[in-house]
């Protein structure tokens, strides 16, 4: 799991969500697997912040839209990393880097 032990000061308004199976596991969503190109890098999770709104959203970089869930917005960058980490690892899926 993805851990960050201490405060660290993002700049960038779009970040991307570096995903990975469990060990061991495998990934499973609720209509079957998920998309494999998310464990390649041939899809992103990025989370992008509205400049208008001010809340975060998730959109994948390569088609595809985003599972009902994920279909929210957020007051802060931490409101939806929580709610993400916690999604998928009822998945067996691991956040393991951010990158800004």
């Amino acid at each position: 799991m993805f851990t960050n032990s201490k405060p660290t000061l993002y700049r960038n308004t779009t970040r991307v969500l570096v995903l990975k199976p469990m060990e061991g596991k495998t990934p499973k969503s609720t209509t079957g697997s998920l998309d494999a190109r998310l464990f390649t890098g041939e899809n992103k999770l990025n989370a992008i912040l509205d400049p208008r709104t001010r809340l975060w959203y998730l959109k994948y970089s390569a088609g595809g839209g985003l599972q009902e869930p994920l279909k929210q917005k957020f007051t802060s960058f931490e409101a939806l990393l929580k709610h993400v980490t916690d999604y998928f690892l009822k998945r067996n899926v691991q956040i393991t880097e951010i990158i800004d």
